[in-house]
């Protein structure tokens, strides 16, 4: 294979062979890449469970059958619990502002707190009509592209059940061969060892620092934001704190832009007390995760602006749909780890000439 005919025709079969096998793997893309993230973010308790039970034999499929056992009870059964009361919640609030009534209630209420803050602030301005303002639309209009995409996932049942399958399986051998599959994923890449190390490792930093850095922390104060919802009555505590837990991504003010208004609805409708409870639990609950546990998982990876990671996150939900929340800060870790690598590699040429 020296004559350069032969390296073409080699190179057109090799580029035709990768874009048959793209083919043939992006169906069960989104099932592999959360397998991918979840091998990566278990695979410490993984290694402590491989440790205690099995002489450190990680080529042990009994130990790798656990640990996605113990995965799919922290992840799954949270997950569809969280799902089930964001459907139903959706489903009742669109039927809400669909219906005229219900409409009036809410310009009603929106008119009392424009007065509430006129009288607050001693009347320095005329409060704010919505008489004439649809503002419901807009509201229903979002529940309308949430509530398709979430019946979306409920009526393909049998696809998601399989999707789910595959990320299991795949789980399951990414956590008992990772060693075998990055050793030949080395052997077969045409860079150097070295390179391909540190390839490797700055990505699993980026997609750690990313996910679990930003992703868990923005989803455990969703969590948190929709129990101090439920706690203190205030309507659909799940489709706020889904939002909380994109807002938590927000550079600054986070789950405030969802918590304070919950705030003032309790303090609006008369509600004192349960307001002071919810400042209190968002201080506390809320407030302290992203001081005390966002740093901790953060700091274990490639540092990401926070405005950087939501802009992907949105995006990626917008191009993917609902499972754009993982994919796209995905691609923006694999992004940044090929910019630090390459940043890196032209210090060393520099150092060496």
């Amino acid at each position: 294979m020296n004559s350069t005919p032969s390296n073409h025709f080699f190179g057109a079969l090799l580029l035709a062979g990768a874009v048959l096998a793209l083919l043939i793997f992006l169906p069960f893309l989104t099932p592999i890449v959360l397998a991918t993230v979840l091998a990566l973010i278990f695979r410490p308790m993984h290694r402590i469970i491989v440790k205690a039970f099995f002489r450190g034999n990680e080529r042990s499929s009994l130990a790798a059958f656990i640990s996605i056992f113990i995965v799919a009870i922290i992840v799954l059964i949270p997950g569809f619990f969280i799902i089930g009361k964001l459907y139903s919640e959706i489903q009742n609030a669109y039927y809400f502002l669909i219906d005229e009534a219900s409409r009036s209630t809410v310009i009603t209420f929106l008119n009392n707190i424009a007065q509430h803050i006129s009288n607050f602030l001693f009347n320095v301005y005329q409060p704010l009509s919505f008489d004439s303002l649809n503002i419901t639309q807009y509201f229903q209009s979002g529940l309308e592209w949430a509530f398709s995409n979430i019946d979306t996932i409920f009526t393909g049942i049998s696809k998601v059940l399989m999707g789910i399958f595959i990320s299991f399986l795949a789980l399951f051998y990414f956590l008992r061969d990772g060693g075998e599959f990055r050793k030949q994923i080395i052997t077969l890449s045409p860079l150097g060892d070295a390179d391909d190390e540190r390839i490797l490792s700055r990505l699993e930093q980026a997609i750690y620092s990313v996910v679990a850095g930003s992703l868990i922390v923005g989803i455990i104060q969703g969590v948190l934001t929709g129990i101090g919802f439920a706690l203190f009555g205030v309507p659909s505590p799940a489709i706020w704190g889904s939002i909380a837990a994109v807002a938590a991504l927000i550079p600054g003010v986070g789950t405030s832009l969802v918590l304070v208004p919950g705030i003032l609805y309790l303090f609006f409708t008369g509600s004192t007390i349960y307001a002071v409870g919810l400042l209190i639990w968002g201080i506390l609950a809320v407030g302290l995760i992203d001081n005390i546990l966002g740093p901790i998982l953060i700091n274990r990876g490639i540092k990401i602006h926070p405005l950087m990671i939501l802009l992907s996150v949105l995006g990626g939900i917008s191009f993917f749909g609902l499972v754009g929340f993982i994919l796209g800060p995905i691609v923006l870790a694999f992004l940044f780890a090929l910019l630090e690598i390459y940043r890196i590699s032209r210090i060393s040429n520099h150092g060496i000439n």
